[in-house]
């Protein structure tokens, strides 16, 4: 099953990924973070985001063959932006690499931009870095690692960002999805 179907068949994971823009002081520019977000950028037009939108891959590659709407591909998660938008991406890094992500995302965003993330929830944390596992949006395998809620929540208070909203829903492919919306305030980063 390709991507978009898999997206279509489960919309109700991407709920929020709209809904989370009320709490962003302003909506200049999007950077979209992973496949998923990527192809979501029809999504964030046809409700009325006007503004430029940027996609960030990653260290993985996607099918741009997918994207309806026109973007920029950055090669790293520079900003300044006033929203970041990485649905289920982080369980597609692993421990080192999302502390990475968190505090470029962090820098990127304007002060007062919003930091939209999902992932499937573990119940107790994944001790390995990346495990090999089904994929749940393909017939393939991918490397994923599991974080749990409270590990999550610590690690980006910690980092400095302030949480506007946190979304619990049930779907098909994993027990449970979470979704958050983080905001960039005027605290510095307890590394600096």
């Amino acid at each position: 099953m390709d991507i978009i179907t898999w997206m279509k068949k489960n919309s109700r994971a991407f709920r929020h990924a709209g809904s989370f823009l009320e709490y962003a002081d302003k909506a200049d520019s999007l950077l979209l973070c992973g496949e998923f977000a990527a192809s979501l950028a029809p999504f964030y037009r046809s409700i009325g985001f006007s503004g430029p939108i940027y996609s960030y891959e990653g260290k993985d590659s996607y099918e741009r063959s997918l994207m309806a709407v026109e973007m920029e591909s950055v090669s790293k998660i520079e900003g300044p932006f006033s929203i970041i938008s990485a649905p289920l991406y982080i369980q597609s890094l692993g421990t080192r690499e999302l502390t990475s992500f968190l505090f470029d995302a962090y820098y990127a965003l304007e002060d007062g931009g919003l930091l939209y993330i999902s992932f499937p929830d573990a119940i107790s944390p994944n001790v390995k870095d990346k495990e090999l596992v089904d994929s749940f949006y393909s017939d393939g395998k991918v490397y994923m690692k599991y974080y749990s809620l409270f590990d999550v929540l610590q690690s980006v208070e910690a980092i400095g960002f302030s949480i506007q909203d946190i979304e619990m829903d049930e779907v098909d492919f994993h027990d449970r999805l979470i979704s958050v919306a983080l905001k960039k305030g005027g605290i510095t980063p307890s590394c600096c």
